[in-house]
């Protein structure tokens, strides 16, 4: 139970940040605050300082202006500090991570006056290697010829920026961090900078104490708060908990932007792998060894296995060979095939054996390389290898490595057969581009990852708060907690927003003739959005598909040329931006944009007055796991609209609908373009879900 003492200590923090910061205190705040500081004072320790009791846990969703990111600091770091643990925040989007990092976190240090330390945690292929920056210069001077395997060689043109990039990092302006830069880089150019997993050699590499990423890393040990990503927390939970971040036992989470969490989690846990795609690698894999073994001084307790790996590459190619025509006739002329229950036909899978058995022991083999190459570049160890050889080889078999690794997992997982009663795997095979050509990936994923999370994240954790202006679907926290296995213990609490909705907004769904589905909706579209888009104010369409968006377009865009931008042309920052620019002139602009444009865009006041909701935001029907899911619920007597589809699109319609009011004085009008929200039985539930605008029904 939380104590009279930190109790009063956190509405002493409060009052004091309300007072300095100059804030209105919120009766939604105060009571996430309260929420919060409830549910983490009911932890119970055990001997090791873990938590040992169903406490700890809390769902909160805040709405838009509720103030959620100060409430939640309010609430957590003292119980943090005070348990000895660590805080560490997690957001779904580089764009809120800074806003934390640069703007939130440094306010609120200033003005509590807690002295706690605070360091962003990011992946590794967001930071500089000096390794491979200084490889890619001596190449582009041509001191350096290195093993030839992925035709990626550094561009002549880019000697410049690298040196510029060099000096940066060694005067101290820039700390190795991409998104510290200041301005974009190219993926083709960053891609020659950055090492993966497998090809950092760690402490044994010679820039080990010069590393933008380690320096990263060591400054989570004295941090009190770590400001991370989803992406980076899942791929450690992976790892077993405590591989990259701090173990969960030790951890307060945040999970700010939380409705992500699912959909991050279902993508981390997908696997794909193309047909043509793992050809190329085994013939890299064969050119890298060939040329190894021209290089001599292959130990004796890796001749062996150096030299059958030919033999095996071999066999895996065969069964490649066989595998393509079998997947082109299965896939026929259709884009996607999904296999029903997620069972795949015997044929394919003895195909699919036949190239894991001679994976196996080369999987064994390049691993133990990519070892001896790594040690090799220890100047403390003695390594097998000469130093010149380990340093041409160790970071291309470091890659091929990861590459039949992952080949490995996917094959693994789509051999797998789900007992009955267990919830099954999603599988299919899609045509994808492929450089210049095309390939055919083998898909496969879980439908749920509730599981996964329950064991990894939510049993393990010290405590946990997971926050969004969007968690509940249709007025309830069920599909947040089915979809991400939250326990039913767990503090769900949905508090009040500070907007006075019915005053400062409408929700209006004109009178139409025709339903979505029918042959003239797009005609009646366009024209309904000729009438009524007032192109002296800021307008956003959201379209639910890019082929009615085009649609639209082609009509209305040599009408609108001045004032229209649409989501494709121009990445979405630099929209955002022009279409401020022209309000800021006192003319007017128009967006149209899909589903990312329904979340995370901020255009306050003027900016935005009118958001026109084209369609009832329903998911894609061809979506393999939606599809695959939809076949599992229907199997076991359920009903997957009501279930899952509905929720699905309750959530966001609500995302959409708040694009609308970011400020307290913001006023506007929403249209709802789609008739079945006032016509069917579901529509009203969508309806009430949505904020308590005034309504103009039709």
């Amino acid at each position: 139970m939380l104590s009279q003492k930190s109790k009063d200590e956190i509405q002493a923090l409060y009052r004091k940040l309300v007072e300095k910061m100059k804030l209105t205190p919120r009766m939604g705040q105060r009571v996430m605050i309260a929420e919060i500081a409830k549910s983490l004072g009911a932890i119970v320790e055990d001997d090791s300082e873990e938590r040992c009791n169903d406490a700890g846990i809390v769902v909160v969703e805040a709405g838009t202006g509720t103030g959620k990111t100060l409430a939640y600091l309010t609430a957590t770091l003292p119980m943090a500090m005070a348990a000895e643990k660590k805080l560490l925040i997690s957001t779904a989007t580089i764009a809120l991570q800074e806003q934390i990092l640069d703007k939130d976190i440094p306010a609120f240090r200033e003005n509590s006056g807690i002295p706690f330390k605070f360091a962003l945690a990011k992946g590794r292929g967001r930071y500089l290697c000096l390794v491979k920056l200084d490889k890619a210069l001596q190449q582009m001077s041509g001191l350096l010829s290195t093993v030839d395997l992925f035709d990626q060689a550094p561009e002549a043109a880019d000697q410049a920026l690298y040196e510029d990039l060099l000096s940066s990092y060694g005067r101290g302006d820039w700390n190795g961090d991409k998104d510290r830069l200041g301005y974009e880089i190219e993926p083709s150019q960053w891609r020659h900078l950055t090492a993966t997993h497998r090809e950092c050699s760690n402490r044994r590499c010679e820039q080990f104490q010069n590393c933008a990423f380690y320096k990263a890393r060591g400054e989570l040990d004295t941090a009190d708060i770590i400001i991370a990503n989803h992406d980076l927390v899942l791929s450690d939970l992976v790892l077993g908990g405590g591989a990259v971040l701090p173990a969960p036992e030790k951890l307060i989470y945040v999970f700010d932007e939380g409705h992500h969490l699912a959909d991050k989690a279902l993508n981390h846990f997908k696997v794909e792998i193309g047909v043509r795609a793992q050809r190329q690698w085994l013939k890299q894999l064969e050119k890298a060894l060939e040329q190894l073994i021209t290089q001599g001084g292959i130990p004796s307790s890796m001749m062996h296995s150096i030299h059958t790996a030919p033999e095996q590459i071999a066999e895996c190619q065969q069964a490649l060979t066989f595998l393509w025509p079998m997947v082109q006739e299965m896939l026929g002329e259709a884009e996607r095939l999904r296999f029903e229950f997620g069972r795949i036909p015997e044929e394919l899978k003895g195909l699919l054996q036949n190239l894991k058995t001679p994976l196996q022991p080369l999987l064994q083999c390049l691993d133990k390389l990519n070892e001896a190459l790594q040690k090799s570049l220890d100047p403390k160890e003695e390594g097998e290898f000469e130093r010149s050889v380990a340093e041409s080889f160790q970071a291309p078999i470091g890659i091929l490595f990861s590459r039949s690794e992952i080949l490995w997992d996917g094959l693994i997982w789509l051999l797998a057969e789900e007992a009955a009663d267990v919830t099954p795997y999603a599988r299919w095979m899609s045509k994808t581009a492929y450089g210049e050509d095309w390939d055919i990936q083998l898909c496969v994923s879980p439908i749920r990852v509730a599981e996964q999370l329950r064991k990894s994240l939510w049993w393990r954790c010290y405590g946990a708060v997971v926050t969004s202006a969007t968690l509940t679907s249709l007025n309830t926290f069920n599909q947040i907690a089915i979809e991400t296995g939250l326990p039913k213990w767990a503090n769900f609490q949905k508090v009040v927003s500070p907007f006075d909705y019915p005053n400062i907004g409408t929700i209006r769904v004109p009178k139409l003739q025709h339903d979505p589905k029918a042959e003239g909706y797009q005609e009646e579209i366009n024209n309904w959005l000729r009438d009524n888009i007032n192109l002296k104010e800021g307008s956003l369409v959201l379209f639910s598909s890019r082929a009615q968006m085009k649609a639209c377009n082609d009509v209305l865009y040599p009408e609108w040329r001045d004032e229209l931008l649409v989501q494709g042309f121009l990445p979405k920052s630099e929209i955002v931006k022009r279409h401020q620019e022209k309000i800021d002139e006192g003319k007017g602009g128009v967006i149209f944009g899909l589903a990312s444009f329904a979340e995370g865009i901020d255009l306050p006041g003027n900016y935005l007055t009118h958001v026109v909701i084209v369609k009832i935001p329903f998911a894609v029907p061809d979506d393999p796991l939606q599809a695959a899911t939809s076949e599992w619920m229907e199997s076991q007597g359920r009903n997957p609209f009501m279930e899952l589809t509905l929720p699905a699109a309750s959530v966001r319609l609500v995302q959409a609908a708040g694009r609308l009011i970011r400020k307290e004085d913001d006023v506007g009008v929403i249209s709802i373009l789609d008739k079945r929200i006032v016509s069917s039985r579901y529509g009203r539930l969508l309806l009430d879900a949505l904020p308590p605008f005034k309504r103009q029904l039709h």
